[in-house]
């Protein structure tokens, strides 16, 4: 459009906004509430999973079964869940709040729940290492346990004789002397057969005796290797025992099953497992290459989990014995610390994440077949956003999304996510919408099972290739001039819908992580001293911005008519400016004091953009300008703000949808619990209100104004808040929208 009439359009759509303005009230209200807004949970925990069992909390009430999970964990799904949690086969849910440090073992006593492990506190009660849950609240018992040397912990629970019996590394129970092993009867502790002298990890009931295996060697003053039985009276030892460490029992087959990090069994060389058929220890095959942590009888057959070695065939971490050997089931990356079987399902609990197809974070379920995730969120984390068509896009290195596979990137219609086609064959980084087609650029090879060398657009249907693509991984793009330009080798190659056209090397090495527009020009940062890291191209060749920046570019974006840089840097133009500075075409000037991180090495910015009339900043940092933000912050011209309580981890990408700033990047949760995306806004979202005040007035005409009139909108690819219907350039329509949006409000 040209500047004539653009000028002659801009001034018919305020004249017909201040009429319609000039019956309302034009002050500006305070801003709204801002606030994380709930998104999509974890489809799992964000850490180790060390237990797991069933209850049902109503016994045969109407209430649901539910799997109860203990761990490491702070999160479950998008819920607080401190070391505890409750699946309920839709839906994740804390048990109050939960415990001060690690659950490690769970089991059902009288119809109520009890849970055992590292924790001294439950629910705010104090209850060293041991407490019961009736369903309501955390409950102490007695006084629990007294620490043992090298630290406190309960580790086994089992139910024998109507009385529940504990063991762990504990000297006292209740205040009595106990010896690493108590027995509960439903009121008081009681010592039991004289205890151990060292740990109990591993207690189960065999032919009406009770079984303890752990790391001592003496049992009720008998010698005992690591293992014993208990007949009502005393302590025995169990076929001369085992030469370390007893781990976990199953009765199967009415044989007795041992897992620990013993080598030989009575004698017999086992290789940590082994089996009591009642008068002798046997091998069970050759043993396996790593320890057993826990088994489950599943469709009648005996499942092993562990942490195998990678030289064996069972370094899947989870086994299947099959009568005379163990069979490697299915693939995990680490260990699985726990099993059992809820509502039909086996249930495997660890420290994986993955099974190098799909993402679990650190449970999933298993139906014979396939692996499933417990819970409906993005399974890891998000690496790119845009909007395309109406609707969000999110791309990174997740395999699924809600309760759909979705190979690397992914659709948000604002309900639900779906898949664009297959995918890709691995991660995508980046994102834009280039004539009407949405583009996408990372490390893939393949895009909707066609040969698309890391760049791919999708025309709403289906996949296809730019040409040949390109040989590097595509880190940013962005349309400058009527071509999507992205990095390539050491220089920039832009693609003009039907050929690449290279510009010029940057670079004497590779190193370019981010492109922008800016007052008509292409900008390139990244990490390549011959620029000193940002770099703009004028048409012809490649020119420094002043003196450049120490360090390295991450991100660009465009802010009150200046250039901004985010990066891990500690001058731009010679001055100090740590991570973040502007550039107002001759000067670069630092935001503030910048960015800074306790927990973080590098403090670094790694996305930026315009929103509500602020930049929003997000990477690795814990302060913004001296005041702390968590990975997240807003800069209102002369100071930094937090944006609540912020995120738990880095921020890779930034867009807006539905008036909301959206946030992607590597963090588990934002406010209540959000994984991997988030959203950010007021309680209510009011078409036509561009600055966020909940009012749409004439402020909002102003802006909406100034957007209108920017000749490098649609270039930039991004259009602000302005661009309404998301169709990459602001009119005639977005203004209908905003002066619906009035009449609405």
């Amino acid at each position: 459009m040209q500047p004539f009439n653009k000028l002659v359009n801009s001034f018919v759509f305020a004249t017909l906004l201040l009429a319609v303005f000039l019956t309302s009230i034009t002050k500006a209200n305070d801003e709204c509430d801002f606030d994380w807004k709930p998104s999509d949970g974890l489809p799992g925990l964000n850490d180790r999973v060390l237990s797991v069992t069933t209850w049902d909390p109503d016994g045969a009430g109407p209430e649901p079964e539910l799997l109860i999970v203990g761990g490491d964990f702070t999160i479950a799904g998008d819920k607080a869940a401190n070391y505890i949690a409750a699946w309920d086969g839709n839906v994740w849910q804390p048990l109050g709040t939960g415990m001060n440090d690690s659950v490690r073992e769970l089991t059902v006593y009288n119809g109520d729940l009890v849970a055992a492990g590292e924790f001294t506190t439950s629910g705010g009660k104090t209850t060293n290492y041991i407490a019961l849950w009736d369903g309501n609240n955390w409950q102490q018992m007695a006084s629990g346990m007294e620490a043992g040397f090298g630290g406190g912990s309960v580790e086994s629970l089992m139910v024998y004789n109507g009385d529940l019996i504990a063991g762990g590394n504990f000297i006292e129970a209740g205040g009595l002397l106990a010896n690493h092993i108590a027995r509960w009867d439903g009121s008081v502790w009681h010592p039991f057969g004289g205890g151990m002298d060292d740990r109990v990890y591993g207690l189960t009931v065999y032919n009406g005796d009770l079984i303890a295996g752990g790391y001592f060697t003496v049992a009720g003053g008998v010698d005992a290797n690591r293992i014993a039985r208990w007949d009502g009276s005393t302590w025995q030892s169990l076929g001369g025992g085992m030469d370390r460490g007893v781990m976990d029992f199953q009765v199967y087959g009415g044989e007795l099953i041992a897992c620990g990090s013993f080598q030989t069994a009575g004698g017999v060389s086992t290789t940590f497992v082994a089996r009591w058929n009642g008068t002798n220890w046997l091998a069970m095959d050759d043993g396996v290459d790593g320890f057993f942590y826990g088994f489950v009888i599943y469709e009648g057959e005996l499942y092993a989990g562990g942490s195998l070695d990678g030289s064996s065939p069972l370094s899947y971490h989870l086994a299947r014995w099959d009568g005379s050997s163990w069979q490697a089931v299915s693939e995990m990356d680490r260990g699985i610390y726990a099993l059992v079987v809820y509502n039909g399902e086996l249930i495997a609990g660890g420290h994986f994440i993955t099974d190098g197809e799909m993402y679990f974070l650190h449970i999933a379920r298993w139906d014979g077949a396939n692996w499933y995730s417990l819970g409906s969120g993005i399974n890891t984390e998000v690496d790119a956003l845009t909007v395309y068509d109406g609707k969000l896009i999110a791309s990174g290195r997740f395999r699924r999304a809600g309760e759909v596979g979705a190979n690397y990137i992914a659709c948000w219609n604002g309900n639900n996510w779906y898949p664009l086609g297959i995918g890709m064959n691995s991660h995508v980084y980046s994102l834009t919408v280039y004539n009407g087609d949405l583009i996408a650029g990372g490390n893939f090879t393949k895009a909707g099972g066609l040969v698309a060398n890391h760049i791919a657009r999708w025309d709403g249907s289906n996949w296809h290739a730019l040409g040949s693509g390109l040989n590097n991984a595509i880190l940013s793009m962005v349309v400058h001039d009527g071509k999507l330009c992205a990095p390539a080798g050491k220089g920039v190659t832009c693609w003009d819908g039907n050929s690449w056209q290279f510009l010029s090397n940057i670079s004497s090495y590779y190193g370019l992580n981010a492109l922008a527009v800016y007052k008509g020009e292409l900008i390139a940062g990244g990490n390549f001293n011959d620029f000193n890291d940002i770099a703009r191209w004028d048409g012809t060749s490649w020119n420094h911005l002043g003196s450049g920046l120490k360090g390295n570019v991450e991100a660009l974006t465009v802010y009150n008519g200046m250039l901004i840089a985010g990066g891990y840097f500690t001058e731009a133009g010679g001055v100090p400016a740590r991570c973040v500075a502007s550039w107002d075409g001759s000067t670069w000037q630092p935001l503030g004091s910048g960015m800074d991180a306790a927990e973080f090495f590098y403090p670094n910015v790694r996305a930026l953009i315009a929103y509500g009339g602020k930049l929003i900043a997000g990477g690795n940092f814990t302060v913004a300008g001296g005041v702390d933000a968590n990975c997240i912050a807003r800069w209102d011209g002369s100071t930094w703000q937090p944006l609540g309580t912020g995120l738990s981890y880095y921020v890779s990408d930034f867009t807006v949808y539905n008036g909301e700033l959206i946030a992607g990047g590597t963090f588990e949760s934002a406010g209540k619990g959000s994984a991997y995306w988030a959203r950010w806004g007021v309680p209510q979202v009011y078409i036509g209100d561009l600055d966020h005040d909940c009012d749409v007035d004439a402020l909002d005409l102003e802006r909406f104004t100034w957007q209108w009139l920017q000749d490098n909108c649609e270039n930039t690819g991004f259009c602000y808040e302005a661009d309404m219907d998301y169709s990459r350039s602001v009119d005639f329509l977005d203004f209908s929208k905003l002066a619906k949006g009035w009449l609405i409000k």
